[in-house]
């Protein structure tokens, strides 16, 4: 215990006083500082903007919705693209009104154009309507 204290008092004294010109941070050290301030608040900023327009994207997407009541049901890539399709055909708002309204599946809305698809179309109407 002894050698510590006097290992600090030596160490103390060999040490000179700082004087008021002896300082090494000057204006050029604020500076620095206040820009890396502003680095940091402006990388949050983005962040939390970033976060907050991708939740609203997600929250109120008529796609991402279409897309979820594709995979509650289970429907593979083809199907999905076949929907996809008459949704884009109709220029729906809201793209799972596929999925609730069975006028949009009739013969004469659907058109001469997907005559060749009428097969498919039928069988997937009748999966999603639960037609026996």
């Amino acid at each position: 215990m002894n050698l510590v204290f006097w290992t600090a008092i030596l160490g103390q004294l060999g040490t000179p006083k700082p004087r008021p010109g002896d300082w090494q941070f000057g204006w050029a050290g604020v500076g620095m500082v206040a820009a890396a301030a502003t680095v940091i608040v402006f990388v949050i900023w983005l962040i939390f903007r970033f976060l907050a327009v991708r939740e609203r994207r997600t929250s109120n997407s008529p796609w991402l919705l279409f897309k979820d009541l594709a995979t509650a049901h289970g429907l593979g890539h083809r199907e999905r693209q076949l929907l996809r399709r008459l949704a884009q055909q109709y220029r729906l708002e809201q793209p799972a009104a596929l999925f609730i309204e069975a006028a949009w599946w009739e013969d004469e809305r659907l058109g001469p154009a997907w005559a060749k698809r009428q097969p498919e179309i039928e069988k997937l109407r009748r999966r999603l309507f639960a037609i026996r």
